[in-house]
């Protein structure tokens, strides 16, 4: 039994060969439709044309670049001029030389500066004349207290402001200013 063929192959291999005959037969650099379909734009755009490829110099191949000269520059060209000698030594007053050997002026240390205190001041509370501040720890505990007061064993309570509270730590005399926390 003999099956005859699809008519859709026999189509198909006949445009294949015509698309390798157009091939093999038309030279490289004809214009093909997309060609024709890019002029026809630039034909409705009111512009020129572009220009055409810019063409290679090749005399300048020819023509080797100079040296760049690398390692030719004096590095130390801009330095400063060298200082001018010293003078010769003149004899000194005993003055300048008692100025000389003093000793250098004492100087005392700034303190250090404490590190931040772990409280935080929320506000303050003031009935008949006693104003009361209120701390609140990083774990959450609320301290309260006057001025003069010591607060948590560890605070004592400087001034109570509107918006700040000044605390000074135990065994320091350094007082830190603690102001109001919104949230």
């Amino acid at each position: 039994m003999v099956r005859d063929r699809p008519r859709w192959v026999i189509f198909a291999g006949a445009g294949a060969a015509l698309l390798l005959v157009a091939y093999l037969l038309l030279p490289a650099d004809a214009p093909g439709p997309t060609a024709a379909v890019r002029a026809g734009e630039r034909s409705r755009k009111a512009g020129p044309p572009p220009s055409p490829l810019p063409v290679i110099d090749f005399a300048r191949i020819a023509n080797p670049a100079p040296a760049p000269g690398l390692g030719t520059r004096d590095l130390f060209d801009f330095a400063a001029p060298p200082p001018p000698p010293m003078p010769s030594p003149v004899p000194e007053t005993p003055e300048e030389i008692a100025a000389r050997e003093a000793p250098p002026p004492v100087t005392v240390p700034t303190p250090t500066p404490l590190p931040p205190l772990n409280v935080k001041y929320i506000g303050a509370v003031e009935r008949r004349g006693v104003k009361v501040a209120m701390l609140m720890t990083d774990r959450g505990e609320i301290l309260t207290g006057q001025v003069g007061e010591m607060v948590g064993n560890r605070f004592r309570i400087v001034k109570i402001g509107i918006e700040s509270v000044d605390v000074q730590q135990v065994g320091s005399e350094q007082v830190q200013r603690i102001p109001l926390k919104g949230n």
